[in-house]
C-alpha cells in the first residue's frame, strides 16, 4: 500500500515487516540492497516535502554504502547507523515522538553473529518503525505542513531563522544614547 507524500507523486510504501526479512533472505541480501535504497528515497522525499532537515539528501549514496562501499566494512556500519537516525528523525516529524531504538536494531544485529538469520529481523524492524510514519500520515494525523514545525526542533527552519520567514531576525534596536 502507497502513502502520497506530496502533490509531484513521492510515496511511501507501506511493507510487511516479515516479508521484508524473509525476501532479504530468500534472495541472498539482494531485496535487502533494494529495500535500504527505497526506504532512504522515502525519507529523502517525505524531508523535502514537509521542507525539514535531517531525512537525507541522496538515497543512492546509503545504497552505495552497503554495495560495493560492503566490501571495506565501515561503510555499511556508517549507513546503518545514520540511516537509524533518519529514520528516527522521520518519526519525529510524522509522530511527533520517535518510538524507534537505535539499541533495539544493534542488538539484534549483533546477535545476528551469534545466531544465524536474527540480523534480518532488524530490516523488518525498522520497516515496522517506518509503517508507524507512512500510516499516520494515511489516516490524515500529525503531517506537518511546510513551514509548520515544532518548537525545540533543532532541525527546524525556525532554529536557524527565529523569525520564521526563513530570514534572519531583525537587529535589536540600538541601545538608548547615555547621558
Amino acid at each position: 500500500m502507497e502513502v502520497a507524500l506530496d502533490n509531484q507523486g513521492s510515496t511511501a510504501k507501506i511493507r510487511n515487516p516479515v516479508l521484508v526479512a524473509v525476501f532479504s533472505l530468500i534472495t541472498l541480501g539482494i531485496y535487502a540492497l533494494y529495500w535500504w535504497y527505497q526506504v532512504n528515497r522515502e525519507m529523502v522525499d517525505y524531508g523535502r516535502a514537509q521542507q525539514v532537515q535531517g531525512l537525507g539528501d541522496n538515497a543512492w549514496m546509503s545504497f552505495l554504502a552497503f554495495f560495493p562501499g560492503g566490501l571495506i566494512l565501515v561503510p555499511p556500519i556508517v549507513s546503518l547507523y545514520n540511516g537509524v537516525g533518519r529514520m528516527q528523525r522521520t518519526q519525529e516529524v510524522g509522530l511527533g515522538t520517535k518510538t524507534m531504538s537505535g539499541w533495539v536494531v544493534l542488538g539484534v544485529i549483533v546477535g545476528g553473529f551469534i545466531i544465524p538469520f536474527l540480523g534480518l529481523v532488524a530490516y523488518g524492524y525498522m520497516q515496522a518503525e517506518l509503517n508507524k510514519v507512512w500510516e499516520n500520515i494515511q489516516r490524515g494525523g500529525a503531517q506537518l505542513g511546510a513551514g509548520s514545525f515544532q518548537s525545540g526542533d533543532p532541525y527546524s527552519t525556525e532554529a536557524y531563522h527565529p523569525a520564521g520567514q526563513g530570514e534572519d531576525p531583525p537587529p535589536p534596536p540600538p541601545p538608548p544614547p547615555s547621558a
